[in-house]
């Protein structure tokens, strides 16, 4: 019985946020302002360890479009291979290198953020791509006064393999919830591979946090409560390079989950800002829902196996792998989706 209460509890949840996606859908997206673009730009580059991407980041940062004064600026964060060199290998091109102890990587932006010189500051992480019209597409949402921050659509660069594949899906699916939740000026992330601000605004709230990690949501946040816009511009790209081993895989993910707590904790609350109404809770929701749905899967499948093939003597053959198959495989997401809709899965 409590199990069917939980299960329709969280149905009913899906059911909600699902129609709330459908709403932001049919809210149209705000006009882009007839205003000025800032005239000069700083791409801010914290790097720490990133000697095998740093090279074609810098290059794509140096060939990208931006009608105005631009300047590049890479912060080695104590790294302990080649990064500086590479960093330091542009110099002719205009590109100032900033070497600093290991301090983390919000202290090594606000570090660039005092020695930039630029209206706006773009920030590209070091294992990153932009296209290149990003930066002058995303300039144009700064026409509009309100607006102090943007960012873009972020895809994965090395998407070769399964669990790259499956990234690369799950990055466009945060892009299209950033871009509906910017309609309502809800959107609380502003991820590292391409973001924008105003320099002013960011040097007012006293530029990036440095307690605990996702300083991407912590920025956006503290910049909604303080009554400013960010948007989204579905024009700009950028492509990023994920672990694709199960070492880092899991590093990051245990990353990402201590982000997601320290955010949670200090910026959970009620009050009459929509992301505190919608954005924040939604956000506990899918952390919560994360938790329990890896859980449940994970004892799914653990006892499936016992019963179906460890106890009757049956360790690994063909019906193992299609059944492992069909639970960690895309194709076997996508038939779990479609039982979903044909009423044959519970959900």
């Amino acid at each position: 019985m409590n199990t069917q209460i939980i299960g329709g509890f969280f149905t009913i949840l899906f059911f909600l946020v699902v129609l709330s996606y459908y709403i932001l859908i049919l809210i149209p997206r705000r006009k882009t302002d007839t205003g000025i673009i800032p005239g000069s730009l700083s791409i801010i580059i914290p790097a720490h360890n990133e000697g095998p991407f740093l090279q074609e980041c810098i290059t794509s940062v140096l060939g990208a479009d931006f009608t105005g004064t631009k300047e590049v600026l890479v912060v080695d964060d104590g790294s302990s291979d080649n990064t500086y060199t590479i960093a330091h290998s542009f110099k002719k091109q205009g590109v100032r290198t900033i070497r600093t102890r290991h301090s983390g990587k919000s202290a090594s932006m606000n570090l660039a953020l005092a020695h930039a010189r630029g209206e706006l500051i773009a920030i590209i992480d070091g294992d990153s791509i932009i296209h290149q019209d990003a930066l002058s597409e995303m300039a144009k949402a700064f026409r509009n006064p309100v607006v102090v921050g943007a960012c873009g659509v972020v895809k994965v660069k090395n998407r070769k393999t399964p669990l790259g594949v499956w990234l690369h899906l799950e990055l466009l699916y945060n892009s299209l919830i950033r871009s509906l939740s910017a309609k309502v000026n809800a959107n609380i992330t502003t991820p590292g591979p391409l973001s924008m601000y105003r320099k002013k605004e960011l040097d007012a709230l006293g530029g990036f946090s440095t307690e605990g990690f996702s300083e991407d949501q912590d920025i956006a946040i503290r910049l909604i409560r303080a009554g400013h816009h960010i948007d989204f511009v579905d024009t700009a790209v950028a492509e990023t390079n994920m672990p694709l081993t199960p070492k880092e895989f899991l590093r990051q993910r245990t990353r990402y989950a201590r982000g997601a707590v320290n955010i949670l904790r200090r910026h959970l609350k009620l009050s009459k800002n929509l992301i505190d109404i919608y954005t924040m809770p939604l956000f506990f929701f899918s952390y919560l829902q994360s938790i329990i749905m890896s859980s449940i899967t994970l004892c799914q499948v653990t006892s499936g196996y016992y019963i179906y093939f460890f106890a009757k003597g049956m360790y690994l053959n063909r019906y193992v792998i299609k059944f492992f198959f069909d639970w960690f495989s895309i194709l076997g997401f996508v038939q779990w989706v479609v039982g979903i809709f044909r009423g044959t899965v519970p959900l």
